[in-house]
């Protein structure tokens, strides 16, 4: 296990370093341009993006910023939210380091998942921060509770729904007397 984390700290070096280089050259930059230009042009379009740019009034919040940029459907705030866990769980990789780096992790996970899930679960925003910066405490994955805590009423109620259909269970019907 310790070589292999040496093998993937080295590894990622190398791919950090040679991904500079590469975006310092005229063909990298081409390419980054290409990837990021639909990117821009949609973050310049919205009010926060033009708040961001343009003096049009108070700047917007990082959670106003990061409600622009992250998903607002199901599979994609899965997504989102399995990331935001996997780089808070991984901290355990490299013990004593790791602590320190969920110090500067725990505020943007918390404005992520503010931004994702504040409006169903007000009090995410707490026990994630509270997660982070506490050590030892990471096992609590809590993008993916948020995500739970959103979507699990329309998962469960599609999951029924097909089931009937497949007339796995019997429909359910209100008595009539």
């Amino acid at each position: 296990l310790p070589v292999l984390i040496i093998l993937l700290a080295v590894g990622a070096t190398a791919l950090v370093g040679c991904s500079g280089l590469y975006l310092s050259s005229s063909m990298g930059r081409e390419t980054a341009s290409r990837f990021l230009q639909p990117i821009m042009s949609t973050f310049i379009a919205t009010s926060s993006g033009q708040k961001l740019l343009y003096e049009t009034g108070p700047r917007p919040s990082p959670v106003a910023l990061s409600e622009t940029m992250l998903p607002d459907d199901m599979i994609g705030q899965l997504i989102v939210s399995l990331l935001i866990d996997f780089i808070g769980s991984s901290s355990y990789l490299l013990p004593g380091v790791g602590e320190s780096f969920d110090l500067g992790w725990a505020p943007m996970q918390t404005v992520l998942l503010m931004a994702m899930y504040d409006k169903q679960m007000p009090s995410l925003k707490y026990i994630s921060f509270i997660e982070e910066i506490m050590p030892f405490t990471d096992v609590l994955p809590s993008g993916t509770l948020g995500w739970v805590r959103r979507w699990s009423p329309l998962v469960f109620e599609a999951g029924i729904k097909k089931a009937e259909e497949m007339k796995m269970i019997p429909q359910l019907s209100p008595k009539t007397d």
